[in-house]
């Protein structure tokens, strides 16, 4: 039976194109792809792009136009989220249209400097989950080395699968360990995603980052963990392929592992079944 991989994260830039995208997924052997539309920074006001200021409620309005076209032209391998900003004073209207958006499955949160990590440590990002909660939404959250502070998110909104992004970004061992401890929060998951940056190897098959996932796993079940390239903004000497054959070509992580981790738990967080019941 064929893998039905699925990379969980990646970026519709400028370029490449979802045409580009789509030539590069097949080549690897990649099923389907969720696209965080992202295209770098607003020079002025920091905001990411595309994105809506909103002038004097201190946010802004991520928009996601590529996506949502890339996803109505190829809906069966091509599925997207959308950033929200937890000032936003529509939010609860923006949060429902995604709920209502054919080919929309997600909404993800990014708290990032001082300002953020406070107003989300205080509760500020309260209506955000509230709102997902509401719809049936999943939360993809990044907090670079602050996942702890998505548990009592969590906790509260007990039927809402909250994905910590990018392993939760650790520094140390320690921070580490603050990620797995995660794990008896039954409704917090995994995106494995920048695992040889995180942990420091950028030589191919990335031993040292695989060590890390077979902790994960160990934690929090496959059935917790999803795998994403996030390729375009790979920051060390290799490539989108060498992300996926390292852990598709392993020795060490078995079938079922495999199955999960590189479709299957993504699939399944998102209510995205396979076009293809011969393919898992």
């Amino acid at each position: 039976m064929a893998l039905d991989v699925v990379d969980a994260q990646i970026h519709l830039h400028r370029t490449p194109d979802a045409e580009q995208t789509l030539a590069a997924m097949n080549a690897l052997g990649i099923r389907a792809a969720v696209i965080d539309e992202f295209a770098g920074f607003d020079a002025d006001t920091g905001h990411p792009e595309p994105a809506v200021a909103l002038p004097g409620a201190r946010a802004f309005r991520p928009t996601a136009p590529a996506a949502e076209a890339a996803a109505a032209r190829y809906p069966e391998r091509f599925a997207y989220l959308l950033r929200v900003h937890h000032r936003d004073p529509e939010l609860a209207a923006g949060i429902r249209a995604v709920a209502e958006a054919p080919h929309a499955r997600a909404v993800r949160i990014v708290a990032a400097g001082d300002g953020d990590l406070g107003e989300l440590a205080r509760g500020d990002y309260g209506p955000v989950f509230d709102a997902a909660a509401d719809h049936g939404l999943p939360v993809f959250a990044m907090t670079a080395r602050n996942g702890h502070l998505l548990r009592p998110y969590a906790k509260a909104h007990p039927d809402t699968a909250v994905v910590l992004d990018h392993i939760g970004m650790p520094a140390d061992d320690g921070e580490f360990q603050d990620v797995l401890r995660l794990s008896d929060q039954p409704n917090i998951l995994v995106k494995w995603a920048h695992g040889p940056e995180v942990f420091g190897t950028d030589e191919y098959p990335f031993a040292p980052a695989l060590d890390r996932l077979l902790d994960v796993l160990a934690a929090f079940g496959r059935e917790r963990v999803m795998w994403a390239s996030d390729h375009t903004t790979i920051t060390g000497d290799h490539s989108w392929a060498d992300e996926l054959f390292a852990l598709r070509e392993s020795g060490r992580l078995g079938a079922e592992d495999k199955e999960w981790l590189l479709g299957r738990t993504v699939r399944t967080v998102l209510d995205w079944p396979s076009p293809d019941p011969g393919v898992r």
